[in-house]
């Protein structure tokens, strides 16, 4: 018996192989479209998120900033944490001079400056710490029980004025948020001049990267009708796209 065999034509095989390999290159461009998405979500979320994390870090240290402190030259916005805050007993007011006072004790403890009414931030930044000013170095401070604590200076000195509703501050140093390229860093651990640097003679660390904007930060000072503002105009740059976000943060405290 004679058995014929059929094999595949040449013509079937380049068929075969032609229609695979289209079916090979739509599949692999679906799993690499698939793959460019799911980077591009993740990459926004991660430009999102620290955005957010800038955002709110800054909000709440400026919150927590003494009154007048704030200040904002070209890229940069400086400002003073508060340390400790509370009220006063007895303090030294011009022509009275002393080397100590009183105070009430706080639950914290800190800080090496004391302030006291600071009306703008020319009387916090002065260039010198003089015998007759607003803020003073801080000597030491002693536990007088019930609540009381005497804090002392190097020598006698004399606040311009008392605080309507005898409240003190307690500081150490300043911090900045400055731009730097497409950067915004932070810098602290520095007391600065009575003119602001941008940035400031300080160690900087990375808050966020691709911000566009070299003047995200305004300061509007406070009115007889309104807290001070600070506004945040934030742009960041990804691939073609521009992000822009638009905060803004009321200052509350009040000297």
């Amino acid at each position: 018996m004679i058995t014929s065999r059929r094999g595949f034509t040449l013509i079937e095989l380049i068929l075969v192989i032609l229609v695979m390999s289209i079916v090979s290159i739509s599949v692999a461009s679906f799993i690499r479209f698939g793959i460019d998405i799911y980077q591009d979500t993740v990459n926004r979320d991660r430009q999102v998120g620290d955005s957010r994390f800038l955002i709110e870090r800054l909000t709440r240290e400026l919150r927590e900033a003494v009154p007048n402190s704030i200040r904002v030259n070209n890229s940069c916005i400086e400002f003073v944490p508060i340390v400790v805050n509370s009220t006063y007993i007895s303090i030294p007011v011009m022509p009275d001079s002393s080397d100590e006072l009183l105070v009430v004790e706080s639950t914290r403890s800190g800080g090496s400056k004391i302030i006291i009414y600071p009306l703008s931030p020319q009387e916090i930044y002065a260039p010198a710490l003089t015998d007759a000013a607003k803020i003073f170095e801080i000597d030491s401070m002693t536990d007088e029980g019930n609540n009381v604590m005497e804090i002392s200076f190097a020598n006698a000195i004399s606040f311009l004025q008392h605080s309507p509703i005898e409240r003190y501050f307690l500081v150490d140093s300043a911090v900045s948020y400055c731009v730097e390229g497409q950067d915004i860093k932070r810098y602290g651990d520095y007391w600065p001049g009575q003119n602001q640097l941008s940035p400031p003679n300080a160690t900087g660390v990375l808050m966020v990267k691709n911000q566009v904007n070299a003047t995200p930060f305004e300061y509007h000072q406070d009115s007889l009708i309104r807290n001070a503002v600070v506004q945040l105009n934030l742009s960041f740059s990804y691939d073609d796209e521009l992000l822009n976000l638009y905060h803004e943060v009321h200052i509350v405290n009040v000297p």
